[in-house]
């Protein structure tokens, strides 16, 4: 009798350790489609922020020098520092990438999206706070010897700067904190 009984209790331990291994696959599964979904997010909007640039670099001879008077080396320096933030993207991006992503656990796939978070926070503060302000500047600078002459058109030019570069930092801005809450999601999903 007892023999029956510990033969029937290891049945019913086997069959409960299989319906958890069922279950943990089902919920890893649907935390990678969790992560699927929010990186698939970032990547579109870093896709996005680098075809912006590639335009920008293809315009900004014409836009720069032809149509303003902008210095040469001003627009190497523009494309270069475009390039620069173009490569990050791309960098980061590749950070998240499915095949790294989809075979790795769940603790190396939060491990991962923190990495990317922090670095990419870093890379984003770097080019505000030093890159940006040095190269407004210099716009600014070059805008006023080109135009010291006609006042009237460099303010004209300075004020048609300033409402594009509120409206580009607005939607830089806005396609940051997007990214950075994808991210936030992917790790929320995680530790849920």
């Amino acid at each position: 009798m007892e023999e029956k009984n510990l033969e029937e209790m290891q049945s019913q331990i086997s069959i409960l350790k299989e319906k958890i291994e069922k279950k943990s696959v089902v919920n890893d599964k649907l935390i990678h489609d969790v992560i699927s979904t929010h990186t698939d997010n970032i990547k579109r909007k870093m896709f996005a922020a680098v075809v912006c640039g590639l335009i920008t670099i293809a315009m900004s001879p014409t836009a720069f020098h032809y149509n303003l008077g902008m210095s040469w080396l001003f627009v190497i320096v523009t494309d270069i520092f475009l390039i620069y933030c173009m490569s990050m993207e791309v960098y980061y991006k590749r950070m998240l990438s499915d095949k790294t992503l989809m075979n790795s656990s769940i603790l190396e796939v939060a491990q991962c999206v923190s990495r990317f978070k922090v670095g990419y926070k870093r890379y984003t503060l770097i080019n505000c706070v030093v890159l940006l302000p040095l190269w407004l500047t210099w716009l600014f600078v070059e805008t006023y010897s080109h135009f010291s002459d006609n006042m009237e058109m460099f303010w004209w030019l300075t004020a048609g700067l300033c409402v594009g570069i509120v409206i580009g930092g607005f939607i830089g801005l806005r396609l940051f904190f997007r990214i950075l809450d994808n991210a936030n999601q992917i790790i929320k999903e995680i530790q849920e």
